[in-house]
């Protein structure tokens, strides 16, 4: 019997590590910005979370604010890697365009200048008049 009570406390000391690396890994999670403790799963005593727990909210704070965390608990952190280069490429192409406009708006102010000189000097000289 003396194996059995050895069994049933090594697994009452297990048990309780358990529980508090959990509790270690709940504080944690609760730290990421944005994160409320009604977004989190219930969890049975003694278990940890893991990362398909939990709904794609949580996941997507995880993910944003503890990058360490979210490997840890095993969620894709490649969406959000794709998310922000796909939006530093928009940047780029609007700040491209931006230049591209402001160019065609600069080549469109000279050629009205252009326009308005010919506009003025028919309107002052006649058709016999040659322009040198």
């Amino acid at each position: 019997m003396a194996d059995l009570n050895e069994l049933i406390d090594k697994t009452h000391f297990d048990y309780e590590k358990n529980e508090e690396t959990a509790r270690q890994l709940e504080e944690r999670i609760l730290k990421v910005p944005g994160m409320s403790k009604q977004y989190l799963p219930k969890r049975q005593y003694g278990q940890s979370y893991k990362g398909k727990d939990f709904g794609l909210t949580v996941q997507s704070l995880i993910v944003r604010g503890d990058k360490p965390l979210a490997a840890f608990l095993g969620l894709d952190l490649d969406y959000w890697r794709k998310k922000n280069k796909e939006m530093e490429e928009r940047e780029a192409y609007l700040n491209a365009f931006k230049e591209k406009t402001e160019k065609l708006k600069e080549l469109n102010q000279q050629e009205k200048l252009a326009r308005e000189k010919r506009i003025l000097w028919n309107q002052t000289h006649g058709v016999d008049h040659r322009r040198y």
